[in-house]
């Protein structure tokens, strides 16, 4: 429950509380709970929209920022349930949003900010319910509002006893205390210092995040192969951030490729790029976050981060997937021939441009190729040239979700 209404007061008039008079108070709530979830998206868009704005302090950890949208959802459906049922309902806390308070006190995410989250996400839906909510008797509407006040108290109650016990168990961990160190000096301007840790911060270090058991294991193995040092942090039951780093640059460049043939089937993992020194060791970390988040949006046992960065990039800024679709799919898919136009242009992407061998990979002539590929131009407005980059990514966030959400 967190958000910002968008055109919430622009909302149709309710055609069947004309009669509301005559109808019983549950059908009456049972009728507004079902407006409210037919615009459950666009309630959850505009939860988002107003969440980002208040500041993440660390920012650093992709499952984090994935989990947000679950949590998102949830709180949305917990508060359409509570409308409609009354209350005395028993719903529990979603499991989405304890989830994401147990991240956000692993993650050094303030309990005030969690808390402020859930505020702002009550007021938003509290605007869509009176947009909707036109023909519902004002003593039964005023019932229900008020009923908002105890409800949301319970949600940001539980909301809260999950963070402080994952906080609790955080500050009395050793191990948790190293995550916590290391979370710290990921910040540039940290006051932890590096020698702190007992790892050399000068090396060459490529950035990781394992997912799936015995993965703090699996990285200290990795390393000894290799022969590089490893610096790792449990982050949860199934991730870990890890760190190898070795004084010789091509000792830790090998690691892709011992990857690729050296995982074990229940790991997946995310990698940054090779970089030199402190800077270099954060970067990378972040390399690897853009991976997972990938990852975690499309499931793969290994992905670059430098392979997703753009895409992931732009699906971080809800108004950019939402210019990107809208400029350049919306009209393709809105052409006749829509779906052999994506079809080749696909194909003409994959290739690299070139019109014979994307004939070939969808069978069709080299002619048909580029006649389609003009038609995209001509729907567009524009070369391929000057836009290839951003059809791209349009195609990739679209393959993933048509509806450029994110979930966990």
């Amino acid at each position: 429950m967190w958000g910002h209404s968008g055109d919430a007061g622009c909302a149709r008039p309710l055609a069947g509380f004309a009669r509301s008079l005559e109808r019983s108070p549950d059908a009456i709530r049972a009728e507004l709970a079902g407006r409210l979830r037919a615009r459950r998206d666009e309630i959850e868009q505009a939860v988002l929209a107003r969440v980002r704005r208040l500041a993440d302090p660390v920012g650093l950890d992709s499952a984090y920022a994935v989990g947000l949208r679950s949590a998102v959802s949830g709180a949305v459906f917990y508060g359409i349930e509570g409308i409609e049922h009354g209350a005395d309902w028993p719903m529990s806390i979603p499991s989405a949003a304890a989830r994401q308070a147990r991240r956000a006190a692993r993650e050094g995410v303030g309990l005030d900010l969690v808390l402020r989250r859930y505020a702002a996400g009550n007021m938003a839906l509290e605007e869509f319910i009176l947009a909707e909510a036109e023909g519902v008797p004002s003593a039964l509407l005023g019932q229900m509002m008020s009923e908002q006040a105890p409800r949301i108290d319970r949600l940001l109650e539980l909301v809260a006893g999950e963070y402080k016990d994952e906080y609790e168990q955080t500050r009395r961990s050793p191990t948790r205390k190293k995550a916590d160190r290391i979370i710290r000096l990921l910040q540039s301007d940290s006051p932890v210092r590096p020698a702190d840790l007992d790892y050399d911060f000068d090396a060459w270090h490529v950035g990781l995040i394992l997912r799936g058991p015995n993965a703090e294991l699996v990285a200290r193995t990795w390393a000894e192969r290799l022969g590089c040092n490893v610096l790792h942090a449990a982050r949860d039951c199934e991730t870990t951030w890890a760190w190898l780093s070795s004084s010789r640059q091509s000792a830790a460049g090998r690691l892709e490729g011992f990857l690729v043939e050296n995982m074990p089937a229940q790991i997946s993992a995310a990698i940054g790029e090779l970089r030199p020194g402190l800077d270099g060791w954060r970067l990378s970390h972040r390399e690897a976050q853009m991976a997972l988040q990938a990852m975690l949006q499309n499931p793969q046992r290994l992905v670059r981060g430098r392979n997703v960065i753009l895409r992931v990039g732009v699906m971080r800024d809800d108004t950019l997937v939402r210019s990107l679709l809208d400029g350049y799919l919306t009209p393709l898919k809105r052409h006749l021939n829509s779906q052999k136009l994506l079809e080749a242009l696909r194909a003409y992407l994959a290739t690299g441009g070139n019109a014979a061998a994307a004939a070939a990979a969808i069978g069709v002539t080299r002619h048909t190729v580029q006649r389609r590929i003009r038609t995209v131009e001509e729907t567009l407005g524009l070369s391929f040239e000057s836009c290839q980059a951003e059809l791209r990514v349009a195609l990739q966030i679209d393959e993933l979700d048509p509806d450029s959400t994110i979930r966990d």
